[in-house]
């Protein structure tokens, strides 16, 4: 025999108030269920109640007590619905308490980042010896950073940071030029940043970058305190210029021209006062060339230093190309001039040598609109001596090579001319060696 339509329909009920009950008696196990309070129990038994009653409903033989059972299932869920209000209420209160933890967990959290941000800001500040500051244009006084009290030298208590104040800390020559600056980012918004320098209490001079930016009735900025890279930096500057004297000092010392590649003149007065004691130990000869580069001033001055510098590195080279024997010297005698040493050269020899470096030097074509020829040209003079019958001291052949170049010179350049005893030692200058390498007389 099947169930009726009531029956299945209390059964459907039972069904539920059996479930509820269920799940409410898992949910008062939790520890936390103590927050719903006593009404918890009211509940559980007034559902464990309302699924009994619908359970004996079901088809059973009670229709007498229908009318009774319908008002005790009535008072069973108003039971039912008086004790949840207590206990949605303790829900609702647990999730609030839940709610507000996690909140405050939160902000705790945002707190501590907050303060470990700001002690890495610190710690940056102090390594990189800067602090930010701001200034309230209404009030026109600043508020500074620990780090910008420490950058002036001063506590909190020393100043009262007004605009007044503040610009007095500056060094007097800059006050103008962070007023100035302060002044235009207020009126026409903006940034700025100079370079200035600040006077902390004893008396110790800062140099100082100040930063500063328009915020809406702000100005904010940073100070950077830049002494120690200053203070490098002239260390710097003191060193390349002491590394620069040493090397001035070191190319002095040297014994190679930089320009041309040929020697210098303290190697030439070296090799001069050697093969001057040789030629007078072994009556062996002893020839010099002298060489100038005819109007060389107005090649650089038509040409430039540049090219003048040029000309005179293609003279140096051709002249060193030129065959001679070893023990030559090509050297840069001064300017100008190159000095050709020729150990063993007597007159002729010394002459041939000097016409083979004029037709070297024609044969260049370097292009000199100033010259009547239209190319450089130069002029040489040639000296040579055998034994001390002739001269007893190496100067007196410079001389005598000098006074025939002065001669070459003077009849127009581009040719050679070698010494003659009429020309007079008046002619020309004298050129001293060093102290160290003066001779009276060799024996």
């Amino acid at each position: 025999m099947g169930m009726s339509s009531s029956g299945f329909s209390e059964a459907v009920s039972a069904l539920a108030f059996g479930m509820a009950f269920v799940a409410m008696l898992g949910l008062f196990r939790a520890r936390e269920a103590v927050a719903f309070g006593g009404w918890r129990w009211v509940l559980l038994a007034a559902l464990a109640g309302e699924a009994s009653l619908h359970a004996t409903l079901i088809d059973g033989p009670w229709p007498r007590l229908s009318g009774a059972t319908m008002v005790l299932a009535a008072i069973l869920q108003l039971v039912i619905a008086v004790a949840l209000f207590p206990l949605l209420a303790g829900i609702v209160q647990k999730l609030q308490r839940e709610r507000a933890g996690v909140w405050r967990d939160r902000i705790e959290r945002a707190a501590a980042a907050r303060a470990q941000a700001e002690t890495w800001l610190q710690l940056a500040q102090q390594v990189a010896h800067f602090g930010h500051w701001r200034f309230d244009m209404a009030a026109e006084a600043f508020e500074w950073s620990n780090d910008v009290y420490r950058i002036h030298g001063l506590e909190p208590d020393d100043i009262d940071l007004s605009l007044e104040a503040v610009l007095a800390l500056f060094h007097a020559e800059d006050r103008t030029t962070v007023a100035s600056n302060l002044n235009v980012v207020v009126v026409e918004g903006g940034s700025f940043e100079v370079a200035v320098r600040l006077r902390r209490p004893d008396s110790e001079l800062r140099h100082v970058v100040m930063r500063g930016t328009r915020l809406q009735d702000d100005v904010v900025g940073v100070l950077v305190d830049v002494t120690n890279q200053k203070i490098t930096e002239a260390r710097m500057r003191e060193a390349n210029a002491v590394a620069l004297q040493a090397n001035a000092a070191l190319k002095e010392m040297t014994l190679e021209d930089s320009l041309t590649g040929l020697a210098n003149r303290r190697q030439f007065d070296q090799s001069l006062v050697h093969e001057f004691k040789r030629a007078v130990r072994t009556s062996l000869p002893l020839g010099l060339v002298l060489i100038d580069i005819d109007q060389f001033r107005s090649f650089n001055e038509l040409y430039g230093q540049m090219a003048g510098d040029a000309c005179l590195r293609r003279v140096a080279q051709a002249v060193r190309n030129v065959p001679r024997r070893t023990g030559d010297l090509i050297a840069r005698f001064s300017g100008e001039e190159i000095a050709v040493l020729l150990p063993l050269a007597d007159e002729q020899g010394t002459e041939r040598v000097a016409q083979i470096i004029l037709a070297a030097i024609q044969a260049l074509k370097i292009t000199h609109e100033a010259s009547e020829s239209g190319f450089v040209t130069i002029s040489c003079g040639a000296a040579a001596f055998i034994g001390l019958a002739e001269l007893n001291n190496p100067l007196e052949l410079v001389r005598r090579a000098d006074q025939a170049l002065y001669r070459a010179k003077s009849e127009g350049g581009d040719r050679l001319v070698r010494y003659e005893p009429g020309l007079h030692a008046d002619e020309r200058g004298s050129y001293p060696l060093p102290a160290e390498l003066k001779i009276d007389r060799m024996l």
